[in-house]
């Protein structure tokens, strides 16, 4: 267990379209996530369900896989100071994990000028921004040496928005030049958390008892851990909150905010009955043989209308209260992500491309630039190698696209291959694979010869 927590801090959630080498693959179709104005070089698609496409990302600003590990194994250490890893920790501990299941997609030409696309995913995002004694609350507290306590957790922000999305791509060819898209989508919005300067304090209390036994008198010592916490936080549930939680407008956290066995009575009316809409914008414009692209993806937000709640107070064993209200609405936002891209056609089958990726979260933004090589070898395989900026120096990526069987194709990206083999050492790791059928590419791209 000990060496499981911390690859599921790092790995457990994982991306939305977190993959900047995928961006210029356009035999496969997955790559309009990023721009709905990017037209398949295909006639059709069809994604296989659940197979049709996995899209992971995770990423942690203080410490790797390997550090966190290394730290969890030296706690009983007599030897060992732990400090000495947490101040090793510069400001604050940024932790990001994303995800985006593709349950089914499919796509299909409209005529010449226009492409339909249809896709219904599963989605997550976690981030949390705190100070570095984060790390020992995935330890056995029983672990740590007791002069390392209190453990003080100050001004702690967590975001999580989990939905199921159901998005619409339309994409038309105005000009030889311009080609403009659209993708309107409907978030059923499932579970959504969002804090405010969560403070949380844990005290370790040694205490001695006596008992007799046969007439002798033994003394042993016991430990508790005193926990303590405030701040505020809006909640947005699939069901209603548990009631056994609830006394008037007072919450117990022991008792949990789900009520038991919740997941398996979710009925699909409850899941789909949080809905919003949010929409994705781009555009592609065509100069000779370079093309300049630019999307818009997420303006909009998640909002609960049902099982919405605020939560504010203070709570520890022996006093303080979490008070509970119900909202008739709540929001939490979806990272709106800007990309910019260029592309430069210096053969028929092969091109250098330039893609600039800004994600605008709630605790700050986040900005990557990838510079690729991209190609394709007939309709059997496609490629791309690109280097990544914006996280450590090793972000060499790698795309692939082989057509297995007539017809199916299997694709595989990462924008951080070394890290992903190497996850030891990784701060990020990134990957998405999936399975299309895939029917009309042509050997030269139709931007070619319209030059």
């Amino acid at each position: 267990m000990k060496k499981l927590l911390p690859l599921l801090f790092l790995l457990a959630s994982f991306s939305i379209y977190g993959q900047n080498t995928l961006y210029f693959m356009d035999r496969v179709p997955q790559n309009n996530a990023y721009n709905p104005a990017f037209i398949p070089d295909l006639k059709f698609h069809i994604g296989l369900p659940f197979l049709t496409g996995y899209t992971a990302n995770a990423s942690n600003s203080g410490f790797n896989y390997g550090e966190l590990n290394d730290f969890l194994d030296n706690l009983e250490d007599e030897n060992y100071n732990p400090d000495d890893f947490i101040n090793s920790i510069e400001g604050k501990n940024k932790f990001l994990s994303e995800a985006s299941l593709n349950i089914l997609s499919f796509g299909f030409k409209l005529k010449e000028k226009g492409y339909f696309a249809f896709d219904l995913k599963a989605n997550n995002i976690l981030l949390s921004d705190a100070d570095p004694e984060i790390a020992y609350l995935l330890a056995d507290l029983d672990d740590i040496p007791s002069e390392n306590f209190p453990i003080s957790i100050d001004e702690m922000d967590i975001f999580e928005n989990n939905n199921i999305s159901m998005g619409f791509t339309y994409s038309r060819v105005i000009n030889k030049n311009l080609t403009l898209g659209i993708r309107p989508v409907i978030n059923f919005n499932a579970i959504g958390i969002k804090t405010s300067k969560i403070n949380y304090r844990i005290e370790r209390v040694e205490f001695t008892e006596q008992f007799e036994d046969f007439g002798e008198i033994y003394e042993y010592t016991s430990t508790e851990y005193n926990k303590t916490f405030s701040g505020d936080a809006t909640v947005g549930m699939p069901v209603e909150i548990n009631p056994d939680a609830i006394d008037g407008n007072e919450l117990d956290l022991d008792e949990g905010l789900f009520p038991e066995d919740w997941a398996e009575d979710l009925s699909l009316g409850e899941l789909l009955k949080n809905a919003s809409v949010s929409f994705d914008i781009g555009a592609n414009y065509q100069l000779n043989k370079w093309m300049f692209s630019a999307s818009l993806l997420n303006l909009g937000t998640s909002k609960w209308r049902n099982n919405a709640y605020k939560l504010n107070g203070e709570a520890n064993y022996e006093e303080g209260t979490i008070y509970i209200k119900e909202e008739d609405k709540i929001e939490i936002g979806i990272p709106t992500k800007m990309y910019l891209g260029t592309v430069y056609q210096f053969a028929p089958k092969w091109n250098s491309g330039l893609v600039f990726n800004n994600t605008f979260y709630s605790t700050g933004s986040k900005s990557t630039a990838t510079l690729s090589l991209n190609g394709h070898i007939g309709s059997m395989l496609s490629t791309s190698v690109s280097y990544t900026a914006g996280y450590n120096y090793d972000n060499v990526g790698l795309g692939l696209r082989l057509r297995i069987l007539p017809g199916t194709d299997f694709y595989f990206v990462t924008d951080n291959l070394i890290q992903l083999i190497n996850y030891e050492k990784a701060y990020r790791v990134s990957a998405a694979f999936g399975l299309n059928i895939s029917i009309g590419a042509k050997d030269t791209p139709a931007e070619i010869e319209e030059i």
